[in-house]
């Protein structure tokens, strides 16, 4: 019996084209020397559609490559966009008793492949695939599931370059290209201020105001709400993900697009001209993204709750009045009813990817799995 151990290094979270190190440990934990014929590892991505919704057409997809370099990712799924060479570990290999032996492997995922994402009609996920083999057995397959985060609009090919001044050093040095990513994505999320006028046909309802263009996953959205002539009694914000279905790959013509909601707040304004919210994007979620299949994208939605009297002195007066005709005594009380009307609003907003060591540290994924063979 021999135990074999996949695992990988660096937290199980990676970049496009960033290089993934893998390494396979093999024992044999039986009393007698022990036999494997051979063993290879690679990474691949494969794409899952729901087929009541979403149509995949494959003589016209580029992005399903159904010829995989290795026969190996045939076992795991039918639709595989990307497969790396296969690497050769060993063959032949001669276990004595309680003998170990580790093998390094690695691969690069392309960095025009679409990030880890599950959602509700389309899922894309990433594995580290090793295949063992004993002599006259069936193949045994290993494999590790791995997240990929991507930024869009960033090739490995436009890649940074950097000139020293030293004469005697190389005209052009290319720069990591993480170090590149990260750059990309700090300078996104810097602060930009922006301001947009919530109107209905009575008025304006609201000036929003934001500290950001784009926000890192993890990141807090800070939302300043300065309050215009309506009187605004209540304000919902949600934070939302919608995944929309392109029309080439719809299976029905008009396919609804599905709304995710990741963080909720409700702030009672009713007699406020300016308040602040803060939402939450979660570290386990997938970043604003296009395939030609999908299109992911976030946006804050708006519930504004507007009371038909123009300022907030118009209801203390209400108020007043109501007592007064009940007979009693004149302080102000709360009105028991109040006429209003809700107002939704939406504010797209992009959500970029963050440093990969964040992720695996609260987000929790799994960097080893071990296997009997």
């Amino acid at each position: 019996m021999v135990d074999v151990t996949l695992s990988v290094e660096g937290g199980g979270v990676y970049i496009v084209g960033q290089t993934i190190k893998c390494s396979l440990l093999v024992h044999n934990s039986s009393d007698v020397a022990d036999r494997l014929a051979w063993a290879t590892g690679q990474i691949s991505g494969h794409v899952t559609v729901d087929e009541r919704h979403v149509q995949i057409a494959r003589e016209h997809n580029d992005e399903v490559v159904t010829n995989s370099s290795s026969a190996l990712t045939k076992h795991v799924a039918n639709d595989c966009f990307f497969s790396s060479d296969p690497e050769i570990l060993f063959c032949d290999l001669q276990l004595p008793p309680l003998a170990s032996k580790e093998l390094k492997f690695s691969g690069v995922v392309p960095t025009h492949s679409p990030p880890s994402y599950r959602g509700s009609y389309i899922k894309y996920s990433y594995i580290v695939l090793v295949g063992l083999q004993r002599v006259n057995k069936p193949v045994t397959l290993i494999n590790l599931p791995i997240r990929i985060i991507n930024l869009p609009g960033i090739t490995l090919v436009d890649g940074p370059k950097k000139t020293s001044s030293h004469p005697f050093a190389p005209r052009e040095e290319r720069v990591n290209y993480e170090d590149y990513f990260m750059d990309k994505v700090q300078s996104l999320c810097c602060k930009r201020p922006r301001s947009f006028e919530v109107k209905t046909g009575d008025g304006l309802v609201s000036i929003v105001r934001l500290t950001k263009g784009a926000y890192r996953l993890g990141d807090p959205i800070e939302v300043n709400l300065e309050f215009g002539d309506l009187q605004c009694v209540q304000v919902t914000l949600k934070l939302q993900a919608l995944e929309t279905i392109s029309p080439e790959s719809e299976v029905k013509e008009g396919t609804n697009t599905r709304c995710t909601t990741h963080d909720t707040k409700t702030i009672q304004c009713i007699h406020t001209k300016s308040t602040a919210v803060t939402l939450h994007i979660p570290l386990n979620v997938v970043n604003s993204f296009s395939t030609n299949i999908v299109l992911v994208r976030w946006q804050v939605h708006f519930d504004f709750v507007i009371a038909h009297m123009r300022k907030s002195a118009e209801i203390v007066d209400a108020g007043l009045t109501s007592v007064s005709a009940k007979g009693l005594d004149c302080d102000w009380r709360p009105l028991e009813r109040l006429n209003v009307s809700t107002f939704s609003w939406e504010l797209p907003i992009r959500v970029v990817p963050t440093l990969p060591q964040y992720i695996a540290t609260i987000a929790w994924q799994r960097t080893q799995t071990k296997d009997v063979v």
